[in-house]
């Protein structure tokens, strides 16, 4: 068998000239009916409101230098940043006394002009601590702002240069007066544009419901590509528990605990099989639930016979170790492993998982000893059809149970790392820096388009993870979906999304079984934005998505973020890194 392994709201006491500004400014904001007594009006009162704040956040112990950094739009310099930084500088001056040294807006300019940074270097933490350095400040005051449909919201936060730590932070809604140019952009657009809601299951048909009895058409398989010196022996067995469902228990033994230095040729695979006599006809896609235990990393697998060949389509996934994960996976969401063609939906199925030892190892299971002894189980495994089709463009929305796009949610670069130094290829080692790792997904409640995926992870570090960085190395958190849908049909990706630690993050699009690899760039922060990507904005070396279509409808799409460095040497402090990141819907649109 040949099967692939494939993230004090204290308000300003206001004087009686302010809130008579404040009525001014409404009366003068000709064809604004929004009404909001927390949103601010008005570009002074915004830069009395943000000094004010700020004041409260330095520290008060001892004397500090401060500079306001550039306001930032979707990675690019804000049209109202001059008015902001200049009309800031001074009030922080005027309020927090001898005790703050305040940088000039020249001084900013002229570090940016005289180390040649780039303005798309403008949200990367790195540039804005390393600003910070070269101006001799303590403290930098930075600005992310986001355009929405009748305000406009601005997210601060006051960085410590010398560790990159964030003293504090707050949001402001804002709407400027005539005079003043809003600020737009071309990726995010307005909450709540383009939602999708999703039509849910109305029949599941099962093959298997308690696995009553033997299940004599359930095969163990352990696969190994190359046994080298490590692995000693792997075996596998199948059968049926006395509380009504199926099972995997697999083991092998090793000759040492050192697994990846110098093993970079295994591929040990432990599989469970259950070949039936159904067919798919008319139905959507696979149901099944399946418990892991002590291991998050599965590839669920459809086979189907084609003369002498056997048709292979996999859909590699995260799941939750030690409690039963349901799934409802469409069979478009499932890729074609071995070339050979489209599923059958009037052929018989062969199901099966696949649990892929060296994608758990790296992702800290099976560090038990020398010895595996693990169990897979299995309850329900059969069929399920919607109540209707999904709308178009539809990659993954959270409102019922179906998961329309298998996912893979990794840290990369945390249990492994390259070693280049052998070879230009590299070498896979073992990251010694890092000591733990822990990532879970769970949907909840109240999204801006309904309910959303929350995807959260916690590293324990030490200092050794700081030598990866000078060798080019960096952690990063994976979102990878498997989709079934004709990309060329559509003219834009979007998504909704937020997060407390991540600021950037790039989009890869791979075509299954192609050469064809696109990417894509966008910025993110803690309030929910809805980013809206075109296809002339998605690149390849040859041209953009608009101009060279993919070549198949099997396209693989990820999500990358990567943890700021400031991140992880503050993490290596305190011992422990939590990150998490909220997705409401991934969508394609014309």
């Amino acid at each position: 068998m040949d099967i692939i392994r494939v993230m004090n709201n204290t308000k300003l006491k206001l004087s009686i000239a302010i809130i008579v500004m404040v009525m001014t400014l409404m009366s003068g904001c000709a064809g604004i009916a929004f009404t909001n007594s927390d949103v601010i009006y008005g570009i002074d009162s915004l830069v009395s409101e943000i000094a004010y704040r700020a004041v409260e956040i330095i520290p008060s112990e001892s004397d500090v230098s401060m500079a306001v950094y550039y306001f930032t739009v979707d990675g690019k310099e804000s049209k109202i940043s001059d008015y902001l930084i200049t009309g800031i500088t001074t009030e922080i001056a005027n309020l927090s006394g001898d005790r703050t040294t305040m940088v000039s807006r020249q001084g900013l300019d002229r570090v940016m002009s005289e180390y040649s940074f780039r303005v798309s270097d403008l949200v990367s933490e790195e540039t804005q601590v390393d600003i910070g350095e070269l101006l001799g400040a303590d403290i930098i005051l930075i600005g992310f702002i986001n355009p929405l449909e009748e305000y406009d919201k601005i997210n601060i936060q006051l960085l410590d240069v010398e560790t990159g730590a964030v003293l504090g932070g707050f949001f402001l809604d804002y709407i400027l007066e005539t005079g003043f140019s809003r600020d737009g952009s071309s990726s995010v657009v307005v909450l709540g544009d383009n939602t999708l809601q999703v039509s849910g299951v109305s029949t599941i048909t099962t093959v298997y419901e308690d696995f009553e009895g033997s299940v004599t058409r359930a095969n163990p398989i352990h696969f190994e590509e190359f046994w080298g010196e490590r692995i000693l022996s792997a075996s596998a067995r199948t059968g049926t528990d006395d509380d009504g469902y199926g099972f995997l228990d697999f083991n092998a033994e090793f000759d040492n605990l050192d697994m990846l230095n110098g093993w970079d040729d295994s591929d040990l695979t432990f599989y469970l099989t259950y070949k039936t006599d159904w067919i798919p006809l008319n139905q959507t896609g696979l149901a099944m639930d399946i418990y892991p235990e002590d291991f998050s990393r599965i590839t669920l697998v459809l086979q189907q016979a084609d003369g002498d060949n056997l048709k292979t389509f996999i859909a590699p996934v995260t799941v939750t170790p030690d409690e039963w994960n349901k799934f409802l996976v469409p069979f478009d969401s499932f890729k074609d492993a071995a070339d050979l063609g489209v599923l059958d939906t009037e052929k018989p199925v062969i199901i099966g998982f696949g649990v892929p030892f060296l994608d758990n190892y790296s992702s800290f299971y099976f560090r038990d000893g020398l010895y595996l002894e693990k169990r897979l189980r299995v309850d329900n495994l059969g069929f399920f059809k919607l109540k209707e089709s999904d709308p178009p463009g539809l990659i993954d929305a959270f409102e019922d149970e179906v998961v329309r796009a298998p996912a893979l949610f990794v840290i990369g670069g945390s249990g492994l790392y390259v070693d280049y130094t052998d070879s230009d290829e590299g070498v896979l080692k073992e990251n010694e820096g890092l000591e733990w790792q822990y990532i879970e997904t769970s949907v909840e409640e109240d999204g801006p388009a309904g309910n959303f995926l929350r995807l959260f992870g916690e590293l324990e570090l030490n200092e050794q993870i700081l030598d990866y960085f000078e060798d080019d190395q960096s952690l990063y958190v994976v979102y990878r979906l498997s989709t079934g849908l004709d990309w060329n049909s559509f003219n834009n990706l979007s998504l909704l999304i937020r997060s407390e630690l991540f600021e950037n993050c790039y989009v890869e699009i791979i075509g299954n079984g192609t050469d064809q690899y696109y990417s894509s760039s966008f910025n993110l922060n803690s309030s929910w934005s809805s980013i809206k990507i075109p296809y002339s904005d998605i690149i390849t070396d040859n041209g953009s998505l608009d101009e060279i279509p993919l070549e198949t409808e099997q396209v693989w799409l990820s999500l990358v973020f990567t943890i700021p460095e400031a991140s992880i040497e503050e993490a290596v402090e305190y011992g422990s890194l939590d990150f998490e990141i909220n997705i409401d819907q991934i969508v394609l649109q014309e």
